[in-house]
């Protein structure tokens, strides 16, 4: 096992850093148009204004896993100080670790598809061609963009995060004279439940790698403040996506919004950061499970989201974000029962896929089977099973002491 204290030999402790100097892919995430077309599904599957609930208890949930996991990150004695690569080198087997990384490069192809889809869409309906050619004309730049390097499309998604912003406020801007987004009526609790995995499922991706942007910051309330970067935006994107439904009774954000040049053109440059994202981890994903370059992984990448993306991708967002809530999260449930021991001073503990892969299984079959909130139970049988290995174990380790 790894040390993963400083001073032991592993992984060095990266740089300190402080809360400003990653919060930019934190405002990335809670700006990405997929907030407001989330905002605007659940008010469509309400037929009414989002539940006040949903967004409260949805919010925290978010709070939560991002807390949990990207306290790993930060510089000891608050965490490990180390990108979630090296914090999986870790903590997890080398079979388990190929695991991961596999979900997590499925994962990015989703959310590659979801925004090449909704951006190409977007751009062949302001040049009145088919679908296709929208996706190809913004996705292959993009792909070409990723290819040349992080250091190559950094700028340029920091600029068009800006975009995101502004679609953000002219969505606003163009319904409020919509009713409320928001109701206090909680609704059928299903639905609720429901509400609350589409906001776990948003963060599911980013949330596991919360590590690589948390790495080397100084202490817990830069976290904090990192965490609430990404919050507030993706909850008045939320609301003000809610308004879209109420407006035009449709969850369609381009139909919304192709009747105006300027709210098509935010669209395609809003979704041009988190395709880079895409790509960019999707690629170093899927390196780690098929050992090759990082140029035909992230190409392999490209050709499964852009495929995703023709399908039309987008307007599945809702299953798709409770499908990642199901599969991704129950991970991060023994990694900061783990992360919490060490600190303790306790003996490293190799983090078993019996303390999460159950849990994430439970959920996805539930999920498969209609029930609402699959992933809530999923997420909270990974505490159980993440309990029962973790008494195992010790009760293995006493049986052995006394031999």
């Amino acid at each position: 096992m790894t040390p993963s204290r400083p001073g032991a030999s592993g992984p060095a402790i990266v740089a300190e850093r402080r809360w400003w100097d990653t919060a930019g892919a934190w405002l990335a995430i809670g700006t990405s148009p997929a907030a407001l077309v989330f905002g605007a599904g659940i008010a469509d599957r309400h037929d009414g204004p989002m539940p006040a609930a949903a967004l409260v208890l949805g919010s925290t949930a978010i709070m939560c896993l991002l807390l949990a996991q990207g306290r790993l990150g930060l510089r000891p004695p608050h965490g490990e100080g180390w990108s979630l690569a090296d914090i999986l080198d870790a903590y997890t087997p080398r079979r388990d670790r190929r695991l991961v990384a596999a979900l997590m490069a499925l994962g990015m192809a989703g959310w590659l598809g979801f925004n090449a889809g909704l951006g190409g869409a977007a751009l062949g309906s302001l040049l009145g061609a088919p679908r296709w050619v929208g996706v190809a004309l913004l996705g292959l730049p993009l792909l070409a963009l990723a290819l040349a390097g992080q250091h190559r499309w950094n700028g340029p998604a920091v600029l068009t995060t800006m975009a995101a912003l502004a679609l953000i406020v002219l969505v606003a801007a163009q319904n409020s004279h919509t009713q409320a987004p928001l109701t206090l009526e909680t609704g059928p609790w299903g639905l609720l439940f429901a509400d609350v995995s589409v906001f776990v499922g948003y963060v599911a991706v980013f949330a596991l790698r919360a590590p690589d942007f948390t790495a080397g910051l100084r202490g817990r309330a830069d976290l904090w403040a990192c965490a609430t970067v990404l919050i507030v935006p993706t909850v008045v994107a939320a609301g003000a996506g809610a308004t879209v439904a109420l407006h035009d009774g449709s969850s369609d954000l381009v139909a919304h919004l192709q009747t105006s040049t300027v709210g098509t053109v935010l669209i395609v440059l809003a979704v041009a950061a988190p395709s880079l994202t895409a790509y960019h981890s999707g690629g170093l994903a899927l390196r780690t499970v098929l050992s090759t370059s990082l140029r035909r992984c992230t190409l392999l990448i490209g050709a499964a989201g852009l495929a995703l993306a023709t399908s039309g991708f987008e307007t599945v967002l809702l299953p798709w974000l409770t499908v990642l809530a199901a599969v991704l999260p129950p991970l991060i449930v023994p990694l900061a029962f783990e992360a919490r021991s060490r600190r303790r001073g306790r003996t490293p503990v190799s983090v078993s896929a019996w303390s999460w892969l159950p849990a994430a299984v439970l959920g996805i079959a539930l999920t498969a089977a209609g029930v609402p909130g699959a992933a809530l139970v999923g997420l909270a049988a990974a505490f159980v099973s993440t309990a029962a290995v973790r008494g195992h174990g010790r009760m293995r380790t006493r049986r052995l002491a006394r031999r």
